[in-house]
């Protein structure tokens, strides 16, 4: 899928209420390279041009297990997968994501899912890039 793709989506659906939460894996997966500033910021200006920056209510943090373009749905645990630590740094140091939440959508460390290792890595970075 495309940003253009779901751009057309909810336009064609026509209500105030729809918004959008952007899954990073899943962004990865389609081929929108988040891991440099400027691929990122090329990516958000393509998000703001089809969606609207407006929609952006939330993310779903969590890295991907395949590479950029796979067309594959596999979650990683933060900064052990193709995005890695320093994407995720950029991700979280770019002014679209100020305000914005992040959730962690993770295996786990134990595969059960979100954990306190993956939130501790994610919020390390954070305060690195001075995000939070």
């Amino acid at each position: 899928s495309s940003f253009a793709e779901l751009g057309t989506l909810i336009r064609a659906i026509g209500d105030d209420r729809v918004a959008v939460c952007l899954d990073t894996q899943h962004v990865w997966a389609a081929g929108y390279d988040i891991t440099g500033a400027d691929t990122l910021n090329k990516t958000i200006d393509e998000f703001d041009k089809e969606i609207g920056l407006d929609l952006l209510r939330s993310v779903h943090a969590n890295d991907s297990m395949r590479d950029l373009g796979s067309s594959v749905d596999r979650h990683e645990n933060i900064g052990e997968g193709f995005i890695g630590n320093d994407g995720f740094a950029t991700v979280l140091s770019h002014q679209a994501f100020k305000d914005i939440p992040f959730y962690l959508e993770v295996p786990g460390t134990n595969k059960s899912g979100p954990d306190r290792p993956n939130l501790d890595v994610l919020k390390k970075i954070r305060t690195q890039v001075g995000a939070g």
